[in-house]
């Protein structure tokens, strides 16, 4: 069988096929820049819709507020520029007549703007660039929103404490003598800030306020001391000096209030042990009254009240004498005022003999104080006392009358308070217009009793006023004797009481002082 070979002839390419696939590459391509087209145009798209829709849209609705301030019709910058502007004005604290500036960042606050106009964008959703683009827009509305800050007290507190104490409070000074003068100079009230809790809790509202940035500082004021005890008892003795007296003063005072005590004795410029023993004179006429009191029952007799009247306010002796007969013992009436006070704790002070002349002497008595040998005057030795016990016994019968109250009251309550305070009237009773009252100026009052008498050689040599000065500016007990050894002139002896008073109640008093008027 005869097999035909056919000839093998290459195949030509098929164009067909190649045709395809140049069209489908061109296509991709044409695909792809079309793409690229349409991106480029949405993005030119959205550009010039941003821009629109900014110059449209971005503003805040009229009559918006952010913190108290205007921000409607601004732009978020420049709603945030007009924020800055407002609250970074200074706040201004005022300290007295201080006027003191304080920027906000200094006091501890910041501004935190950027939250605050976040929450203010999203007010009104409806007005996003994505309600633009799609066509709904809505109109937006004011809206009211408070300022957002960040606050740091801890810094706020340490600039005041920076601030103030050193530059601005002041301590209160006291009161001071005035060289060659009966005068003094008052003191100057203490100044200081008041609660810093309270006052940084005023600079954060004023801080956090657009319009009311200034705060009026609470201050403090102290009250101006008094004078130092020291420098009124240097100004005491310089008086001394002044007026040119040599002989012996002994100085007692108490201060009622807080129990200062005061106590020295003079003699020509040289000190001298205190307590001396001095004749009591009518300055005794005291413990027979608490005598007197102790014995007779409220209502007071008439009698009894008559007598005590007289004995003080007119410093009569009949009157002492008839106390101690008729409410003590005739006889030895003197000698119970004298175990009443030692029973009250004092030694030194006693009564011997009644006052009437030729009375006898009912015992001799022998103190610490009439048995010293480094200063002995001769005191009488029908009664006697020294500055502190009388000056003591002055001070309980003020407490006993301030207080109402069993430990208060003198020999366990036989001498009440209303019984004090009839005492402490009796004495105010004493108007002389002289000695310790010629010092004290018209708002004070003095209750007290004088003593003075001429001694065996027919002279005056001592004088004494012992009482409680009532004051505005606070009460003290003031004794003071004063002796010479040659003849005391009662003028001469009237100006040094009246100067020593002057001089203590013008400390007590800087603001009303006492004025002495002597002829």
């Amino acid at each position: 069988m005869l097999i035909r070979k056919r000839k093998f002839k290459p195949s030509r390419p098929r164009r067909r096929a190649y045709s395809s696939l140049s069209r489908r590459r061109r296509t991709g391509v044409g695909l792809f820049v079309l793409a690229g087209l349409f991106l480029l145009a949405a993005v030119v798209l959205t550009i010039i819709s941003t821009v629109q829709f900014k110059s449209v849209a971005v503003v805040y609705p009229n009559g918006s507020q952010i913190g108290g301030i205007p921000v409607g019709g601004l732009s978020r910058k420049m709603a945030e520029e007009r924020l800055r502007d407002a609250y970074s004005i200074p706040v201004e604290l005022r300290y007295g007549d201080a006027r003191l500036q304080f920027s906000p960042d200094v006091l501890g606050l910041t501004l935190n703007i950027k939250e605050t106009l976040d929450n203010a964008d999203e007010q009104n959703p409806g007005s996003t660039w994505w309600a633009y683009l799609w066509g709904k827009l809505e109109t937006p509305m004011a809206f009211t929103l408070p300022m957002q800050f960040g606050e740091n007290q801890v810094m706020t507190r340490q600039v005041l404490e920076e601030t103030f104490p050193n530059r601005y409070d002041q301590l209160a000074s006291a009161t001071i003598p005035v060289v060659n003068s009966y005068h003094v100079l008052p003191g100057e009230p203490g100044l200081a800030l008041a609660d810093y809790d309270e006052t940084v809790a005023q600079i954060m509202n004023a801080l956090k306020s657009p319009n009311q940035r200034v705060v009026q500082l609470r201050v403090e004021e102290s009250p101006a001391l008094a004078m130092l005890w020291e420098n009124l008892e240097i100004k005491l003795r310089q008086t001394i000096e002044q007026e040119g007296f040599n002989g012996l003063v002994e100085i007692y005072l108490e201060d009622l209030h807080d129990g200062r005590l005061m106590h020295f004795a003079t003699r020509g410029g040289t000190d001298v042990p205190v307590d001396v023993a001095y004749s009591g004179a009518s300055t005794v006429k005291i413990p027979i009254m608490v005598s007197t009191m102790r014995r007779v029952s409220d209502p007071i007799p008439a009698t009894a009240s008559t007598w005590m009247k007289a004995m003080i306010q007119d410093s009569l002796n009949p009157p002492a004498d008839g106390l101690m007969k008729n409410y003590m013992d005739n006889n030895t009436g003197p000698l119970m005022v004298t175990d009443d006070l030692r029973e009250l704790g004092y030694q030194n002070t006693f009564m011997a003999g009644f006052f009437e002349p030729g009375s006898p002497l009912l015992y001799k008595y022998e103190t610490p104080a009439n048995t010293r040998t480094d200063v002995y005057l001769n005191p009488d030795t029908y009664n006697q006392t020294v500055p502190s016990e009388i000056g003591d016994l002055l001070k309980r019968i003020y407490l006993c009358a301030k207080h109402d109250s069993p430990e208060y009251n003198l020999f366990d309550g036989e001498v009440n308070q209303s019984e004090c305070q009839i005492m402490i009237d009796n004495l105010l009773s004493n108007r002389m217009g002289a000695l310790i009252e010629v010092g004290v100026a018209p708002e004070g009052r003095v209750a007290h009793k004088h003593g003075w008498t001429n001694e065996t050689d027919g002279l005056l040599h001592t004088i004494s006023d012992v009482g409680i000065v009532f004051s505005p500016g606070g009460d003290y007990v003031l004794v003071i004797f004063i002796h010479s050894t040659g003849q005391l002139l009662f003028d001469e002896g009237n100006l040094l009481f009246a100067r020593l008073s002057q001089s203590i109640y013008n400390a007590y008093n800087p603001y009303q002082q006492a004025v002495v008027y002597i002829e």
